[in-house]
């Protein structure tokens, strides 16, 4: 029983905690931010684009602009930024989501968000605000985003990208909750299904009466490039123009409007980065080509694939018109601060003439005649390439998965009619999505707590835009540190320090004064050799501080993979493998409408999961695994996930496995003389993967749902793989 002391303890306790609660829903902002997906920094009309975008446009007119608004030059990496205050090290997603590789590279590569750190959602939540999100998650699918503060959420939480055609592929938050709008694949488009998700949890939302966040994170314009043909074909004749004229056409309106001034220079296309050629359309390391060297037909082609990009963004801007059509009846846009941006900058992938993945020679596809006109539409798969990108980015140079000023700079809007102060205005100050987190503390009086679920906190490394919103400006003092993939930099007030990667023709430092220089096209680092080496002895403080490998040392649980650059054939023609062998996907034998033989020699022990082999990963591959040690085979075509599940458990003693495709699809794994699996694939594997060839781990996207660490801490003595 409650003691009455308690009892009354409790009441009081729970009036105070009303009475506060109704305090901050009616002095705190509601917040909406709104996150797009490998958009340019000058695609948007107020930094200078010609796409469509008069709602954005009104927000630019009537808030701030940020012209150095930094990320973390890619999807998953600036996601975890922007959703915690922390560099994307600190919250576990170093590099990318989908592979646990603590032990081979410590803590910063946990490949989903850790224990460590809160979200925004978390920190709002606790103050009263009803919490929504909507679109694509991309931090880790082993938690939910209702499992990291979101009271409500529709939209995908595996992999970056999915299509937008298949209303199967979005689900509603938490399970179990039914569907305000019910789609079917016919009319289905998710552009448009965010936005009005977006609608209708603001219309709960003004029902609760609490002040709300929104996170809109549409997974537009990334590939794969899908918009509704109409839409697409109002722009067909814009994009006829070529990206050459269309750059001098952006710059010079970024004159006219002012973003641009005498320190940003016009850039000549940027190069190819350095890959295979057939990904590099054979300008691998090379200019992107000037658009009247293109052949008529590969021109009218990429004119489709622009339009359609376009076109995403278009839609985006559509659903914000009706956003704030909504908040202005309902009597709440003067209080609600909106922050809109991109992940990163545009995308080169993977050459000046895109890709599809459904093309089976190589990824480039030419789309002539009739087929153009299916270019966007349900069943197709298409990027922009690296020449438009170039055009995105206008005039900054490099792309996305770089740490150039066309990789990391992302276009920032702040519009909040109560909160902002002289709007209008271009805000030149350096900022970053970490500083998304101490804002939104600020603006609604929450604060970031040491621990949080009983684990420790990892301090927020941001700070608040909020000094900006009132005109007073930050010191260019401020130091801004980046790495990705091994492409890293370090702005430090008006200096740059910057290095590619094994992508990038010059895989050395290169050093840019942004203040005289911001398009970092006067390499100094020769005539300033001192500030070069004092900004990477600071580079490689913070390196070890957020623990980017391989700067910080840790112990390794297992041996480090081995990359094989070419495999091993016995007399019957098995490629021979063993445990921990990793083969990239160059040399990585092509399963594309083969047949597949596999051999496994395997001690189990006490283990009772992690994967067997695995070549691939969330759209297309198989993999063999073992789940609480029962064999399981799954298989993805094109997206869609097969899998087979044995009856028995696998003994803990050494044993012999044998795993075959046959040419008719049928799926067969022997233990012995005994069948384990036995199974019907609708067709034979599809489209060589990315993803690397492993023996007793999935490193990258995954092939099977796993919800375990995909490493196998058994022992494979040997691995032998033959295609028929």
């Amino acid at each position: 029983m409650v003691k009455d002391g308690n009892m009354k303890f409790v009441i009081l306790l729970s009036l105070f905690l009303s009475l506060l609660f109704s305090i901050i829903a009616k002095t705190s902002p509601n917040v909406i931010v709104v996150l797009v997906d490998d958009m340019g920094y000058s695609d948007l009309g107020s930094f200078g684009g010609e796409v469509r975008t008069p709602h954005l446009d009104r927000l630019a007119e009537n808030g701030l602009r940020f012209t150095q608004n930094y990320n973390s030059a890619r999807c998953c990496p600036s996601r975890a930024s922007l959703l915690t205050g922390l560099y994307s090290h600190q919250a576990g997603i170093a590099n990318f989501t989908g592979r646990d590789s603590t032990d081979r590279l410590g803590p910063a590569y946990l490949g989903k968000l850790n224990k460590q750190c809160m979200t925004l959602a978390e920190v709002l939540q606790g103050v009263g605000y009803s919490t929504y999100g909507v679109g694509k998650w991309h931090v880790g699918h082993e938690e939910l985003p209702t499992d990291r503060g979101f009271d409500e959420y529709y939209g995908y939480v595996r992999g970056h990208s999915t299509s937008q055609w298949k209303a199967g592929n979005y689900k509603r938050l938490p399970e179990g909750r039914k569907e305000e709008l019910k789609y079917k694949d016919d009319g289905f488009y998710a552009t448009d299904a965010f936005n009005y998700y977006a609608i209708e949890f603001l219309k709960q939302a003004k029902k609760k009466g609490d002040p709300f966040f929104l996170y809109l994170a549409h997974s537009s314009p990334h590939f794969p490039l899908e918009a509704p043909a109409e839409t697409r074909d109002s722009y067909l004749k814009t994009y006829r123009k070529g990206w050459d004229k269309l750059r001098k056409e952006r710059f010079e309106k970024q004159k006219r409007m002012g973003l641009v001034t005498d320190s940003w220079k016009f850039t000549d296309l940027s190069d190819v980065p350095v890959d295979r050629d057939d990904i590099a359309n054979q300008y691998a390391g090379k200019p992107n080509p000037n658009w009247k060297d293109v052949p008529q037909n590969r021109q009218e082609d990429l004119v489709y694939r622009m339009a359609t990009f376009a076109a995403m963004i278009d839609h985006v801007d559509q659903g914000i018109g009706k956003i704030l059509s909504l908040l202005e009846k309902g009597g709440d846009l003067e209080n609600t601060l909106i922050l809109f941006t991109s992940d990163n900058g545009a995308c080169y992938e993977w050459g000046p003439f895109g890709f599809d993945q459904s093309s089976r020679k190589g990824f480039t596809k030419l789309h002539e005649g009739k087929d153009l006109q299916n270019v966007g539409g349900p069943g197709t798969y298409h990027s922009v390439g690296s020449a438009w990108s170039c055009l995105s980015n206008t005039p900054l140079r490099m792309y996305k998965h770089f740490n150039h000023e066309g990789g990391n700079c992302s276009p920032l809007i702040a519009f909040w009619p109560q909160g902002i102060n002289k709007a209008n205005r271009w805000v030149r100050s350096p900022v970053h999505l970490i500083d998304i987190m101490p804002t939104l503390l600020d603006v609604s009086g929450a604060k970031y707590p040491k621990e949080f679920n009983n684990e420790k906190l990892t301090p927020i490394e941001g700070m608040s835009l909020s000094p900006h919103f009132n005109g007073i400006l930050k010191s260019k003092e401020r130091v801004l540190c980046f790495d990705h993939f091994d492409s890293s930099a370090i702005r430090k007030g008006g200096w740059k320090l910057v290095r590619g990667n094994n992508r990038y023709k010059n895989r050395t430092w290169e050093l840019y004064n942004l203040d005289e220089d911001r398009c970092e096209t006067n390499n100094l680092i020769e005539a300033n050799p001192g500030k070069a080496k004092e900004l990477e002895a600071e580079w490689l403080a913070w390196a070890k501080r957020v623990k980017v490998n391989p700067y910080y040392l840790h112990k390794q649980a297992n041996p480090p993979v081995q990359e094989i650059s070419k495999l091993k054939r016995d007399a019957q023609g098995f490629y021979l493998l063993k445990h921990g062998d990793q083969v990239p996907r160059e040399n990585a034998p092509v399963f594309s409408q083969k047949a597949i033989e596999v051999k496994l020699s395997v001690t189990r022990g006490k283990e009772k999961s992690g994967v067997l082999i695995s070549h691939g990963g969330s759209r297309s591959g198989y993999s063999l695994y073992l789940k609480d040690g029962i064999p399981l085979f799954s298989c993805r075509l094109d997206g869609v996930l097969y899998t087979y599940r044995a009856t028995q458990i696998l003994p803990e003693n050494r044993i012999s496995l044998s795993l075959i495709v046959n040419p008719a699809g049928q799926v067969s794994l022997n233990s012995e003389d005994e069948i384990l699996i036995e199974g019907k694939l609708p067709s034979l594997l599809k489209n060589h993967p990315q993803d690397p060839l492993e023996i007793g781990n999935d490193s990258l996207s995954t092939v099977g749902d796993y919800h375990i660490n995909p490493r196998f801490k058994g022992f494979i003595h040997q691995a032998k793989l033959k295609l028929k």
